[in-house]
């Protein structure tokens, strides 16, 4: 929170940075236990008991860092809200820009929604991706956040349009107007794919009761 008046949301938590130096950290804690119980713990029958405990001890690590680095390492990229605004900041030295959109002006919101197929760490297989992409005059960004499913069936989601897989839309006759609204989605999801910023999930909830409680367009709805 930056000041009274203002709200300050971090984006993209878990960047790819982060991503890349756990999996290292885990790596190298592994050697570096396991080396020192090697030293410690000599003899064939504790060789097994050694790679456990220098396992457990490695995971103990990366989860221990994961909390840090999130906490001291930014993405660079941050949104506010203050006086009707949402402002969204990117600070890297490559890519240092600023939008912002006036919610006292119309704004167009387009929102959509999908099921992830594929599951990793960050995003369980059935969780949902919950997007936004927020239009005022020239200016354009796309925000997202991952939900459970059960979750995802709330009323306060009710705006998120379910996005249909590019070769469906392709090959299924659909509507005018449902075809319209999917390839605007499947445009939009674009973006999201390439320079999309990831909020936590209860930031994410407090930036989609601020556009409600304004005077954003719901494209779509």
């Amino acid at each position: 929170m930056a000041d009274s008046g203002e709200s300050s949301f971090p984006l993209d938590v878990e960047h790819g940075g982060i991503r890349l130096a756990l999996p290292l950290i885990a790596l190298f804690s592994f050697i570096g236990f396991l080396w020192l119980l090697s030293n410690l713990l000599r003899g064939e029958e504790n060789s097994c008991l050694n790679v456990l405990i220098a396992a457990s001890g490695a995971l103990g690590m990366m989860a221990l860092s994961d909390g840090v680095l999130k906490r001291v390492w930014k993405s660079g990229r941050t949104l506010s809200v203050k006086e009707q605004k949402i402002t969204v900041r990117d600070a890297r030295a490559k890519h240092a820009s600023e939008i912002t959109f006036d919610l006292a002006q119309r704004v167009n919101i387009l929102a959509w929604r999908f099921t992830v197929k594929r599951g990793s760490p960050r995003a369980p297989r059935g969780s949902v991706l919950l997007a936004l992409q927020l239009l005022q005059n020239d200016e354009s960004v796309a925000l997202y956040t991952l939900i459970s499913a059960k979750e995802s069936d709330e009323a306060k989601f009710a705006e998120f349009i379910q996005l249909m897989p590019r070769s469906s839309v392709l090959q299924e006759k659909l509507p005018l107007r449902e075809l319209a609204q999917q390839r605007r989605l499947l445009q939009a999801e674009e973006q999201r794919w390439h320079e999309g910023a990831e909020m936590r999930c209860q930031d994410f909830i407090a930036l989609l009761e601020t556009l409600k409680a304004s005077r954003a367009e719901w494209i779509e709805r």
